[in-house]
């Protein structure tokens, strides 16, 4: 019955720890805000850059993994290249250790209830403080922090303590890490734990903690530590499944680097403790109160931190050359896009970070603005020959409903993020997303409506003259130019957006109003068909609609809507 009582903490504790490390980051997500997604933007400048990020991002997402699935995403939509998604996961590694120096740093020093409770009654409360912003965030960090170290208490609670137990230290004693097959059964278990919690920072808790009861020394921690790198790796990798070949390679680089850290930590295994014992003031081995509560915790976490600065600092420099090895393993292949109605970029899950998501929605409405200025293309060609074929009518409506199915899966994305804890900034940024997904899908709508009426054309009694078709031309090139610069202001939105998109629109209403003045003439002069008038100018509004849709979209990215 004890023992059932004991493994009942442990996993409560590790469900508490997990839900506090959640909360933190959340908090702590909010709090950078924006600051996140500069973060992994510098990732694209070059190799260190990108291991900086890595670091920054996975020490507030508290998560290499998460971190990791977050690089293959970008990798499969080409945001990063094999390079930069490597320098990213090399620093993701450096930065997962900073969760086991939280725990060892207080975990062990400071009675748990003395601040543990304190820091979630406080920090709860902050968050109905309405009149400020930042008491609601850093409540929400405290609130996550308390609850981590309350797990951990409880994880403490459910391992035994040894010390007066020789005879099973004895036979734990067995599988001291001196010898290579039992270094290498350890590091087994600890990729095993791993993949099972998939959670690294979980199972650092738990080693840190059986080796603070003098369950097991510093080098067996050392040795599931190892393990434990290997395990975060297996996420990433499953992330990977069905996805394009960069990703696969990106998962697969991050596989390869930690597996040939932990080769050469395991040969070099003596020498590493002995580092460690150096750089680490106070003795981690005999089962001593001082052994067991302060030196273990720490030796353990500087271990895990000098093993991936040292397996970073080795690999960094010859990141060109890791490269090549992984694309011997996983060659390139030439390979397929997605079919257009398929999302590119948000294909990744950002539940451990939703606020990186808001980047990737935006090139996933870039790619709805592509179909959009690809049916007005399209439509300026026919108007060019003169005549729209059937082909042609058959494409842009193709396109249409594309535009309808990206929206409403566009859609569904930003309305999950609106359930989830975002900063005030992002969620209005959510919401502008959303307005301008709905701009473009209309635009769709317009584009179709144009191939329809200019299907008509063909059919007896609706033929236009040249003048006509050629004033259409010139109304289809000015909404086709504004599409496209309107389009550009969704990734890049630079300049005097506003100025430049009212001045394209002045100039679509002229050229209505004037093409409409030019049709009325023709048809008092016998040169067009009164039949054709209404159709004609259903043709005009429609192009000028879309302008009108443009202008939302700027207004959007401005922050005016």
């Amino acid at each position: 019955m004890k023992a059932l009582n004991m493994f009942l903490y442990l996993l409560g504790g590790l469900g508490v720890f997990l839900l506090g490390l959640e909360i933190m980051s959340e908090g702590l997500q909010k709090t950078a805000g924006q600051k996140l997604r500069k973060m992994l933007a510098m990732a694209t400048t070059n190799r260190f850059a990108g291991t900086l990020s890595g670091f920054a991002v996975t020490s507030i997402i508290q998560s290499s993994s998460a971190t990791t699935v977050m690089v293959v995403g970008f990798a499969s939509a080409g945001l990063l290249t094999l390079s930069q998604s490597l320098g990213v996961i090399f620093g993701a590694n450096i930065g997962t250790t900073v969760t086991a120096w939280i725990v060892s740093l207080l975990g062990f020093k400071v009675k748990i209830a003395a601040f543990a409770l304190p820091m979630i009654g406080i920090g709860f409360f902050s968050r109905f403080i309405k009149r400020w912003k930042w008491p609601h965030r850093v409540g929400e960090v405290m609130v996550g922090f308390g609850l981590l170290f309350l797990g951990l208490e409880l994880i403490k609670e459910g391992i035994p303590d040894l010390r007066n137990s020789p005879e099973v230290l004895a036979w734990i004693a067995r599988f001291s890490p001196d010898d290579i097959l039992p270094r290498l059964a350890l590091v087994g278990v600890g990729t095993a734990l791993t993949v099972i919690f998939q959670s690294s920072s979980a199972v650092m808790a738990v080693t840190i903690a059986a080796a603070a009861k003098g369950i097991i020394g510093f080098p067996a921690a050392a040795a599931l530590v190892l393990g434990e790198n290997i395990g975060t790796t297996i996420t990433a990798n499953l992330a990977a499944i069905g996805a394009p070949n960069t990703a696969k390679q990106a998962a697969l680089g991050h596989l390869m680097f930690n597996l040939l850290g932990v080769t050469w930590a395991v040969l070099l295994f003596g020498p590493m403790i002995g580092l460690v014992d150096r750089l680490v003031p106070g003795s981690p081995y005999g089962l001593t109160e001082a052994a067991l509560l302060t030196a273990i915790p720490l030796h353990i976490s500087a271990f895990h931190t000098v093993f991936n600065i040292i397996n970073t600092s080795v690999m960094l420099p010859f990141i060109k050359q890791f490269e090549r090895l992984i694309l011997i393993v996983r060659p390139d292949i030439t390979e397929k896009g997605p079919p257009e109605h398929e999302l590119v970029y948000l294909t990744t899950p950002f539940a451990r970070a939703p606020e990186l998501a808001i980047d990737a929605a935006r090139r996933e409405i870039d790619h709805l603005a592509g179909v959009v200025t690809g049916m007005m293309a399209k439509i300026s060609a026919a108007l060019e020959d003169g005549k729209i074929e059937d082909h042609e009518i058959d494409a842009i409506k193709a396109d249409e409903k594309t535009t309808d199915v990206l929206e409403h899966k566009i859609n569904d994305y930003l309305a999950s993020l609106v359930h989830e804890r975002l900063s005030n900034t992002t969620s209005r940024e959510v919401l502008s997303l959303m307005s301008m997904i709905n701009d473009f899908e209309k635009m769709g709508d317009y584009g179709e409506k144009i191939t329809n009426l200019l299907g008509r054309t063909r059919e007896p009694g609706f033929s236009m003259s040249g003048e006509a078709y050629s004033d259409l031309k010139k109304i289809s090139a000015a909404a086709r130019e504004m599409l496209e610069e309107t389009r550009s202001f969704i990734l890049k939105p630079e300049g005097d957006i506003m100025e430049r998109t009212w001045k394209r629109e002045n100039e679509l209403n002229r050229l209505r109003n004037e093409f409409r003045e030019n049709h009325l003439l023709r048809i008092c002069d016998g040169r067009c068909k009164p039949s054709v008038g209404p159709l004609y100018s259903d043709l005009l509004n429609s192009f000028e609609k879309m302008g009108d849709h443009a202008v939302n979209v700027a207004e959007a990215v401005t922050g005016l809507k």
